[in-house]
């Protein structure tokens, strides 16, 4: 079938290999009705998505055999909703292959329970223009939702990627599993939180140590010679002496990304953080995420209630899988069962007592609870693992946790201004 799109040749390898793409991830979402599983559609429904300026072939240069595609497709590129969406995926080859492959699912699915292109026979048959128009128009509304979701998790991926460390997280490689969490309520109001996105890049920075042989990020005065700027070396040998014994040498400042440990997580579960309690909490522990990845660092998350649960670990370089998961899991997590801080503390020590983790490791605990803790064994855990605990005390107060933490606050609003001072602490 010839492409419906002008400029878009269909047996092009790079658009073939699209379509492809498209297809796979449509079909393990679910089964698609024929008309709308080819390759063909595929392609011209990507790059409807991506091109800046797509432009249709005119109905007179339509075969009768793509006459069904083309109706969908001009319905698709005339409804307001679409354009809102085109803002989204615009010269983005990844979203626009999980919209793509989304919106071919969504399609499906919405024309199957109209009892409409069940099959090649019935697409024969014809839909009525109507129809058709209402069920494009609610399958691209609910699409842009997912698009907005997905947008915000590849922002996540991408930020805070520093030099030498990258990211082989690919979206398209798990695109059905993106599409899924795209799709659930509790992730969508999750990923809420990307939206502080840039007031955490201006309060978090990587930190940094003076070192001769590292990065140069700007000028210094001294007598490090391993340091001097080229120029230096141009100076008469009597001013260059001077300005060497007097330490007014013009030097390079380098600096090298100072060695620190993980950040912990300990976010409680029990039943009184239901609710409100607990929606903050996820989302806390995702904008932490965030933190980790501003400062280099290893992440690690375990929800506790009257034991402690899983452990979730995100590393420096994440992998597609291990960022999916640790979505899927916050939002499963709900709340109930009683508190025991104390083994919660504990086994996070234990945790990090393992391999070599280098520098000093924030343990961030997150919760509600009046419980009385054993403050001499969590301080010599602490210790013991060089940790340092920061308490997040959820609307209450707990003096015993005040005593042995390095730094207490408290929140009462829940509110994005909280979030935004316990990633500060």
């Amino acid at each position: 079938m010839p492409a419906l799109i002008r400029g878009i040749k269909h047996d092009d390898p790079i658009a073939i290999y699209r379509g492809e793409k498209v297809l796979s991830v449509s079909r393990r979402l679910g089964k698609i009705c024929d008309a709308l599983g080819n390759l063909d559609f595929a392609i011209d429904i990507f790059y409807a998505l991506y091109l800046p300026y797509p432009l249709l072939l005119p109905a007179s240069d339509v075969a009768e055999e793509s006459e069904l595609s083309y109706r969908i497709l001009k319905s698709i590129m005339e409804s307001e909703e679409f354009r809102q969406l085109r803002l989204l995926t615009i010269a983005n080859s990844t979203i626009s292959t999980l919209v793509s492959a989304s919106f071919i699912d969504t399609l499906s699915r919405e024309l199957s329970r109209e009892g409409l292109l069940l099959d090649k026979e019935q697409a024969e048959a014809g839909v009525s223009e109507p129809s058709l128009n209402a069920i494009v128009k609610e399958g691209l509304r609910q699409v842009t939702k997912e698009a907005r979701s997905i947008k915000r998790l590849q922002q996540l991926v991408a930020f805070g990627t520093q030099a030498g460390i990258g990211s082989v997280f690919d979206l398209e490689e798990c695109g059905d599993d993106v599409i899924k969490l795209a799709r659930d309520a509790d992730v969508q109001r999750l990923l809420d939180v990307l939206s502080l996105f840039p007031r955490i890049a201006r309060k978090v920075k990587r930190r940094v140590m003076p070192f001769s042989r590292g990065e140069i990020r700007g000028y210094d005065i001294g007598s490090d010679l391993e340091r001097i700027v080229p120029t230096e070396l141009a100076l008469p040998k009597l001013l260059f002496r001077i300005k060497y014994f007097e330490s007014k040498l013009l030097l390079y400042e380098k600096l090298i990304p100072k060695d620190i440990g993980p950040l912990y997580v300990l976010v409680d579960k029990s039943g009184s953080m239901e609710g409100e309690k607990i929606r903050w909490a996820k989302a806390t522990a995702l904008a932490l995420l965030i933190k980790a990845r501003r400062e280099g660092r290893d992440f690690f998350l375990r929800f506790f209630d009257g034991m402690p649960h899983a452990l979730t670990r995100v590393p420096k370089r994440m992998r597609s899988d291990e960022v999916i998961d640790l979505l899927k899991y916050l939002s499963r997590v709900k709340s109930g069962g009683g508190t025991d801080i104390t083994k919660a503390i504990v086994t996070a020590c234990d945790d990090l007592k393992g391999p070599k983790v280098g520098g000093v490791v924030d343990v961030i605990l997150i919760t509600d609870g009046e419980d009385n803790i054993s403050d001499l064994l969590v301080t010599r855990k602490l210790r013991s693992a060089n940790a340092r605990l920061v308490t997040v005390m959820v609307m209450g107060e707990n003096r015993s946790l005040k005593n042995v933490s390095d730094f207490y606050l408290r929140v009462t609003k829940l509110n994005e201004g909280d979030i935004l001072r316990v990633v500060e602490a």
